[in-house]
């Protein structure tokens, strides 16, 4: 019964849904049976003695990040396909085994090009009792995994505009949720269905480094702008895409080029990484259109030399020892 429940909502909503993971992937099927593009030379030991932050793109939302010591894993996506309908176009930029063993592993929301249950079904072994943030709600469709799941207030998405939700010290890193302008659920409809708001960005802080992750996200004229009074962001991780011709700062839920780079100048970081683009397919647009729009837009904004475009398998130091 429930499997005929989660049908019908997927039906109905890839027939009458608006900006949905369904509708940007529905574009999938001439590369369904293509074999993903080939990640060559990827690293086999991603941890550098000489970096205290350093990033290795997985690709999409996954990212690799090294603060000091400490190893962070957002959003993994590892597996071939996302649910049943879109498969990769491109490798991800590590193999699984290589993946170092963990301190903390975050999970900005439900979605199935976020949560990767084949993923964390592939890590737990290596990382038994490994903290795993995540915003209220995604408890739900969480497996039974030897993890420590630690879930953390949002604020129900943040509706008393208050940018930061909660925070939590695990491993010595401490993290906060903070705002995001999305939508929860799994399917798609039933996060607007049941108005579940299982969704957050969040900044990681460990030995005087502070990194924003964005997840998801569309853009807030004020919101961003006091995460800056609070926070002195080293690196802000910001997604560009799913979209087309990319104009404009997007759409209620998800930023496009501009409306990223609105999001990295109010909050005030360092460096802006763009992350959200170049594997999964939108309709049938390129890939990698919302980096192009990205780029000309950098000019116009005068901050070229603030942003640091990684290729999916790449790593790089932001900050040496």
């Amino acid at each position: 019964m429930k499997l005929l429940l989660k049908i019908l909502i997927i039906t109905l909503f890839l027939q009458f849904g608006g900006c949905t993971i369904f509708q940007e992937i529905a574009g999938n099927g001439p590369s369904a049976f293509k074999a993903p593009k080939e990640v060559k030379n990827k690293i086999i030991n991603p941890v550098l003695p000489n970096a205290r932050l350093s990033v290795l793109w997985i690709g999409h939302a996954s990212c690799l990040i090294q603060m000091d010591d400490k190893q962070i894993l957002t959003d993994p996506v590892l597996t071939t396909t996302i649910g049943i309908f879109s498969k990769r176009l491109i490798e991800p930029g590590i193999e699984t085994e290589n993946i170092p063993k963990l301190d903390l592993m975050s999970l900005s929301h439900p979605h199935i090009d976020h949560l990767s249950l084949g993923t964390l079904n592939e890590l737990k072994d290596k990382n038994r009792n490994l903290p795993v943030v995540f915003p209220e709600g995604v408890e739900s469709y969480l497996p039974g995994y030897d993890y420590n799941y630690i879930r953390m207030q949002n604020h129900r998405g943040y509706i008393d505009n208050n940018p930061v939700g909660d925070s939590v010290t695990v491993n010595g890193i401490t993290i906060y949720t903070v705002y995001a302008r999305h939508w929860g659920g799994r399917y798609g409809l039933d996060g607007f269905l049941w108005g579940e708001h299982s969704y957050t960005g969040f900044i990681f802080q460990y030995n005087g480094l502070t990194v924003y992750f964005g997840g998801d996200t569309g853009y807030d004229p004020l919101s961003f702008k006091k995460l800056s009074e609070r926070f002195n962001i080293d690196l802000a991780m910001i997604p560009i895409g799913p979209c087309d011709e990319c104009n404009g700062c997007g759409n209620k839920r998800h930023v496009y080029p501009e409306g990223a780079i609105k999001i990295f100048i109010d909050l005030k970081a360092k460096v802006l990484m763009p992350i959200h683009y170049g594997v999964f397919q939108f309709r049938l647009a390129d890939v990698n259109d919302p980096l192009y729009k990205l780029e000309k837009l950098l000019k116009e904004y005068n901050i070229e030399d603030k942003t640091q475009s990684l290729k999916i398998g790449e790593q790089r130091i932001f900050i040496n020892k």
